[in-house]
């Protein structure tokens, strides 16, 4: 396939790039020891391990997001229509930490919750590159957000089960 000066050239660079991102200085650590059948992991080592990852993942996509910026946007200002546009923005979330303090430890299940459905693939393999661009931005601005929300809800998770709150 011939992708000099095809619209996909952008797109499929940011992929391989992304992609070595991710597995940039990745390696798999088993969960118990020597890689035994049956170990017993406690709460806390999950807790580590999951807070690491979290972490690892918001600081990768903060770094895509960064690097797209300073590369494509050049004034394009696609911050003004990512604000909100976020498939995630409709989820209640709290706003700041004392607010996510008040949510309950164990939440209600609700049943057949309807959970917004992210629609943006067609806009990223749009043909024109202003519409191609503004969609990946929006896509990684939306991934920056929610690793970060995701990355504090997880440490004050951990905060709350294993320190009792005292953190």
């Amino acid at each position: 396939m011939n992708i000099k000066g095809s619209p996909w050239k952008g797109s499929l660079l940011l992929l391989l790039v992304s992609n070595l991102l991710l597995c940039q200085n990745v390696a798999p650590l088993p969960v118990c020891p020597g890689g035994a059948a049956r170990c017993q992991v406690t709460l806390r080592d999950l807790f580590d391990r999951a807070v690491i990852l979290s972490h690892y993942i918001h600081n990768l996509s903060s770094e895509m997001f960064s690097e797209f910026d300073k590369r494509y946007t050049h004034g394009r200002g696609f911050i003004t229509r990512a604000i909100n546009s976020c498939h995630t923005s409709s989820l209640p979330t709290p706003e700041d930490k004392e607010q996510a303090q008040q949510i309950n430890v164990h939440p209600e299940t609700k049943e057949n919750e309807i959970y917004p459905v992210w629609t943006g693939l067609p806009s990223l393999q749009m043909a024109d590159e202003e519409s191609r661009l503004s969609a990946y931005y929006n896509l990684l601005h939306c991934l920056r957000r929610d690793s970060h929300k995701i990355d504090n809800y997880l440490k004050l998770l951990k905060c709350r089960i294993i320190h009792n709150n005292n953190c």
